[in-house]
């Protein structure tokens, strides 16, 4: 299950000059291979087409843009 809280922590403690998976690893205090599988999730979803929500009555939809 993904932990969302790890996930926002990750994004606030990785800065614009970089930061190692190790530097990571000990921040967190998780085993590298969890941090690793963490930041290959968020670099995938920064890759994806945006998804965005869509009122429809009561419908809430969810689409991909083009």
């Amino acid at each position: 299950m993904v932990s969302n809280e790890l996930i926002f922590k990750l994004l606030e403690w990785i800065p614009e000059e970089g930061i190692s998976v190790h530097q990571l690893t000990c921040k967190s205090g998780l085993d590298h291979r969890t941090i690793k599988k963490y930041l290959d999730l968020i670099i995938k979803i920064q890759e994806a087409k945006k998804i965005r929500e869509e009122q429809a009555g009561l419908r809430i939809l969810v689409k991909r843009e083009k």
